[in-house]
Order: C-alpha cells, then structure tokens, then sequence
C-alpha cells in the first residue's frame, strides 16, 4: 500500500465513511503543548491540521496529544500512545526527549476519524507509529525560544484554549502550582520583579493578572509560595514542623553532624576515611576534614570549586595546624576508579554522597559490592540518563518516591531517617550488613555545631 504524504489541509482524504486511513507521512512544524485539562468534548474540524506539541504524559505515561502545523498553517492533532508492536512506554519517552517546540518533523501513522456529538464537525486524528526530526528550531534560533502565536481565545480539535490572564480555571490539575483569584499563576511572571523571565507574554497559558496590581500579586505570590515550597518539602515519613528546619544551605553541615552522632569521630577516621563522591563544592571534606580533621577524599569529576567561606576556613586550619584542603579524584564512581584506587576504597570507613545526583545509585552500588557502610541523601532522579529503572514490581523510576522505593529495595538492611533541613532531607543508609530488618525512620537532631 501506497503511502499517503500530507503537507497541506488539502492532503487529507475525504472523511466519508472511512474510520481509518493506515500508512500516511505527515510533515510539518511541532507547534503546541496543551494540557488534558483543557479538553473540550466540542472539536473544530477546520482547525484540526497539525502534529506534536503536547508531551504531557498521562496517567500512567503511555498516552499524550500534541499538535503540527502544516505548510499551509493549519494544525493536525495527534496521539501518540503506548501499543503492542507499534510503540512502547521507552519509546514514547525518548519522542518527548527528542522532539521539542518548533522542530520540522516527519511523522509515520494512522489517520483515525474523530466523531463529535451531532452539530460538531468530525476530524482526523494521527495515531503516531514513528518520528524523526528534519530540522531543530535551536539549530537556527539559538537565542530565541520558540512560542506559537495562535488566537487569544479558540477551540481547536477539542482542546480548549482560555485567553490571557485567565488560563488557570483547573487548578486540581497541576502540582505545586500557587493559585491567586482562582487562577493558577505564571511562576516565570511572578519570580522576577518585573514579570520580564515569562517569555510568552499575554501568550502565556497561565495568570499574570493586571499589570496596574502586578506589585501587590507579586507579594501575595511570594508568600503563598514560601508556605508551599515548606509543605511541599515534607516527604512522606517525615513528621517534623517545615517551618523549624534550617536553610538547604546548611544540609552538608547537618548531615556531617549526624554523621558524627551516629558513627562517631573515631569510627569515621579509621583506615582511610571518609570517601565523598559528587560533592563538587567540598563542602563534606570541609565539614569533616578541616572542621574535626575526620580524614576525607573527595570523588568528583568536576575540580573542587569551595566558596568564599569554605575558602577561609581552610586558610584558618592551614595556618592553626598546618592543615590543606583534602585530597581529590578528578573520576566518576565506576568500576574503573574501584580497580585503580582499591586501596582506598578497601579500607576507608564510609561512602557518603548529599545529593549526588547521578552517583546516588553507583555509591549504594559500590558500597554493597564492597559491603561498606554508606549513607546517602538523594535528590535529583535522573529518569532521563537512567530510563530503564524500575522497582520490584515493574514501576518505571521517573519520581523522587519512585526512585527511594528502588534504592531501599536494594538490601533489606538499609535504613531512613529524616534530617531537619529545608529540600530533599532523606538520608538513606546502612552501617550493618547482617541487620536483618530496616529500622523505622526517625528524625534526628543534628542541629549542633
């Protein structure tokens, strides 16, 4: 069967009778990202003529929607959704890494026939079977953030686009969104102290408000948004007050002093030490090498790079005992670094990583192959450079929720505790191998210095 090549509204075939058309070439310009809040069941044909732009997943990741335009500017809509043979959840992942705003792209699929109530015109839909990119809107724009410029206010394939200043009526459909007047606001709009970081402008899906108020918005947003980011902060588990924690800045000094509570100076300096990997800033080896003169080795590909204060503070050490900043490895944690540095690694006290990002899983990793204590504080999850994570019973890795499930399902023995600074304060560790079962998580005081 031949395949049928759509450039232009002119290109689709006749709707008739026909449920479905199999095996057409769409191209044209990955145009829009729309929300499934924003769903009207009343679709316009005339303006159903494009491809790709929506890439918000949904529910489980296996189904999204977007929009292209065509040559002739129209917009097609299309579905890209996970199916047996076609397209895999993977797959669907790496289209949303792959394809942004503004790419030309060619698109592989299925016309199938939207049917709408009685009065409404029918449409095509694209089921996506593939796509590549013919030409990156960065590639020619590099400065430029691409933004489709459509009317303030239409209905198009079923997705209904609300005006300027009023694009914020569904707010139970977003996460950690500040809501003013009903309306879930610009973040972009109202952290900058003129509304100048939103690129869209009266374009923008969400609140701005009226500029004659933006001072008195701004204020009310900055306060709402202080009290959500502290509740926000509050993982599962954790029972303390947000309100009593202590500034992220500190997180390296709490989490050394809890470090010390726990294991003890002298268990902390046996053998070689502490090994830090991923902490670029040297903020662990100041805290226990300099501070306490808890031997430490910094793990990083990165060259240290200490702040001001960190800067004289080893000044101070140098010149009261003669103590200089702690050695570092310019390598990642890999098997590599493990055979060429296995005298380290064999006899230092402990692995520790504060929100190493990528290296969280390789220390947990390491450290269980070596059987050496560890105690990390995960932050970020990097779905995107690990996609193929997945917990016990086959949950992909794409949360931060998910991806402590997947590190604790490692060994039984390791352990969670809550530490009392502001972001991501979830230690995990584990000291005993021989352990047989994890203890419950608990708040710890390291507030001391």
């Amino acid at each position: 069967m031949m395949e049928l090549h759509i450039k232009v509204v002119k290109d689709l075939p006749p709707l008739n009778d026909n449920d479905k058309v199999c095996n057409v070439l769409v191209q044209g310009q990955f145009v829009r990202k729309r929300n499934l809040s924003y769903v009207n069941k009343h679709c316009s044909m005339f303006l159903i003529m494009c491809l790709m732009s929506l890439f918000c997943f949904y529910c489980s990741k296996s189904l999204m929607f977007g929009d292209i335009q065509l040559q002739d500017g129209e917009l097609l809509e299309v579905m890209i959704r996970a199916e047996e043979g076609v397209l895999d959840i993977t797959t669907i992942r790496q289209i949303n890494w792959d394809v942004h705003l503004g790419d030309m792209v060619t698109a592989q699929g299925m016309l199938q026939c939207k049917r709408h109530e009685v009065g409404h015109p029918d449409g095509w839909l694209l089921v996506l079977h593939s796509i590549q990119v013919d030409e990156l809107w960065s590639l020619y724009h590099t400065s430029t953030k691409f933004s489709y410029i459509g009317p303030d206010s239409v209905d198009v394939k079923g997705s209904w686009m609300l005006p300027p200043c009023s694009k914020a009526a569904t707010a139970n459909k977003y996460t950690n969104m500040v809501v003013l007047n009903g309306f879930n606001t610009c973040k972009y709009y109202f952290s900058s102290s003129d509304g100048a970081n939103c690129l869209r402008g009266e374009q923008c899906h969400f609140w701005h408000g009226q500029p004659a108020d933006f001072k008195q918005n701004r204020r009310r947003w900055m306060a709402k948004r202080l009290e959500q980011r502290a509740k926000a902060a509050q993982l599962a588990g954790d029972s303390s007050d947000p309100h009593s924690k202590i500034d992220k800045t500190q997180r390296s000094r709490i989490f050394c002093n809890w470090l010390v509570d726990i294991l003890g100076d002298e268990h902390l300096a046996s053998g070689k030490g502490v090994v830090d990997i991923a902490g670029g800033k040297g903020d662990i080896p100041i805290q226990l090498w300099i501070q306490r003169g808890i031997p430490t080795t910094l793990i990083d590909p990165r060259p240290m790079k200490l702040g001001k204060y960190n800067r004289k503070l080893v000044a101070k050490a140098q010149v009261a005992d003669g103590r200089k900043m702690s050695p570092q490895l310019l390598r990642c944690l890999d098997d590599e670094t493990l055979k060429l540095h296995k005298e380290l690694f064999t006899d230092c006290s402990i692995l520790v990583g504060m929100h190493p990002d990528e290296a969280t899983e390789a220390i947990v990793d390491a450290a269980m192959t070596l059987r050496k204590p560890f105690a990390v504080v995960p932050c970020c999850v990097m779905s995107r450079a690990f996609p193929n994570r997945q917990c016990r019973d086959g949950t992909l890795v794409d949360t931060y929720e998910t991806f402590v499930r997947y590190l604790l399902e490692k060994h039984p023995s390791i352990q969670s505790a809550f530490l009392p600074f502001a972001g991501r304060n979830q230690v995990l560790y584990l000291f005993d191998y021989d352990e047989g079962q994890r203890a419950s998580a608990k708040i710890v005081d390291t507030t001391s210095t």
